[in-house]
């Protein structure tokens, strides 16, 4: 999708009147809609699913039941990722990615933007957060090689397990 190092960008926007989670995710470049994601009704463990324009399901985003601090990320029902939350949280807001056979870390500590590096300090993606908002938009930027999925269904889990319900 991304071309060279250039970032692949989107952006997410909450819906309001929904009665789950639901998400509209735009292409930066085209402002086009390119997913909608959704939290899945009637599960034990909270889950999220990315689906492309016609309907069809890309990705499934799915937390750990009880305390939600792994969220596997699972394409064809095979694990392809996991997003890992401290299960202390002092303040803010820290994560871990395990995505393509790398690992990234962030944090921040008033939860509002966000640099996942790996190991060798590589970007893998950014992630911002509309602080004056009616409803929750972010803004990420995925950096090859890593897929763009990835960084849309970490930003998905992030707000998920810190934001639903503030």
């Amino acid at each position: 999708m991304a071309q060279q190092n250039l970032p692949y960008g989107f952006k997410i926007q909450q819906k309001i009147l929904a009665l789950t989670a639901t998400y509209n995710i735009f292409d930066n470049a085209t402002d086009q809609q390119v997913f909608r994601a959704r939290r899945k009704m009637f599960t034990i463990a909270k889950t999220i699913i990315i689906e492309d324009m016609q309907g069809n399901e890309v990705v499934r985003i799915k937390a750990n039941l009880f305390l939600q601090n792994k969220w596997k990320i699972l394409q064809n029902e095979q694990e392809i990722g996991m997003v890992r939350f401290p299960l202390i949280r002092f303040c803010g807001i820290k994560f871990t990615v395990e995505l393509a056979g790398n690992e990234y870390h962030a944090s921040d500590l008033f939860a509002y933007a966000f640099t996942a590096r790996d190991l060798n300090n590589n970007v893998g993606f950014t992630l911002d957060r509309k602080v004056f908002s009616v409803r929750d938009t972010y803004k990420i930027d995925v950096y090859p090689p890593l897929e763009p999925i990835f960084g849309l269904a970490a930003t998905l889990a992030i707000d998920y397990k810190f934001f639903q319900g503030n």
